[in-house]
């Protein structure tokens, strides 16, 4: 395990609680929000990601037994197979731009973010049961490419999930199996691609297994009691907040 300061070690601490509960809550966005934020505290991409996927696996598994009953796993199959299926691509692209300045791939990843939340609010999509094949094509195919490349994929299908008029339970509960699938996967092939970094990562969200823990009860705990409403407002507004942050951060 590498060398916290204390500084360091306290905001990782904050930074996981707040995105387990972040994450329960709306069933998304431990990666989107909790990643750029352990970038800033000092920690590498591979150990930023390999941190949050450990507590994502974590999250979900819970929250998955618990929303189990409200799962229709019919509407899984195309999407856990364009997800998976873009996750190598997205791994050998975190790689391969290992170099590069991680802050151009932030506000690369804001700036795609905002306009898609432009765009939805000037088209005002009508939520539907069903959506075209096309949008599921896109919105994974994007969703596991990000996933893979900076752990920040799950903005781009909660999108997808929000332009369905499904409950709430319904909604959370299809993005905590879609990330418990898919994690395993990433978690293993991380251990491949950067084994020293993920080792490492793995061994500090071990550690940090109760500040997860704390944070998936109290926003499980939450999240059931928000109508459908309310939690696609929160939704949005969280994106729309990861966003601006995204492309701003790398000047602060």
């Amino acid at each position: 395990m590498w060398e916290l300061s204390a500084l360091q070690l306290a905001n990782v601490v904050l930074i996981l609680f707040a995105a387990g509960m972040l994450q329960s809550t709306i069933g998304f966005a431990a990666g989107v929000f909790g990643i750029p934020l352990l970038l800033l505290a000092g920690i590498s991409l591979p150990e930023s990601v390999g941190i949050n996927l450990l507590h994502s696996l974590l999250h979900c598994s819970i929250g998955t037994y618990t929303l189990r009953k409200d799962i229709e796993f019919r509407d899984t199959l195309l999407p856990l197979i364009l997800r998976v299926g873009m996750l190598p691509v997205g791994m050998w692209s975190m790689w391969y731009v290992g170099s590069v300045d991680q802050g151009q791939v932030k506000q690369i990843v804001g700036s795609i973010l905002l306009i898609i939340l432009v765009v939805m609010w000037r088209v005002r999509v009508t939520p539907r049961n069903v959506l075209p094949r096309t949008w599921t094509i896109l919105s994974f195919v994007i969703s596991g490419y990000l996933a893979g490349l900076c752990g920040m994929g799950g903005a781009f299908m909660a999108l997808w999930v929000m332009a369905h008029d499904w409950s709430t339970r319904r909604s959370r509960g299809f993005m905590m199996f879609m990330f418990l699938v898919t994690l395993t996967p990433q978690a293993i092939g991380m251990l491949f691609i950067f084994p020293k970094k993920s080792v490492a990562a793995y061994q500090l969200g071990i550690v940090l297994l109760p500040v997860a823990l704390t944070g998936t009860w109290l926003g499980l705990t939450i999240g059931n009691r928000l109508p459908r409403n309310s939690l696609r407002c929160l939704v949005y507004g969280v994106l729309l907040t990861i966003a601006l942050w995204s492309i701003v951060s790398p000047f602060l």
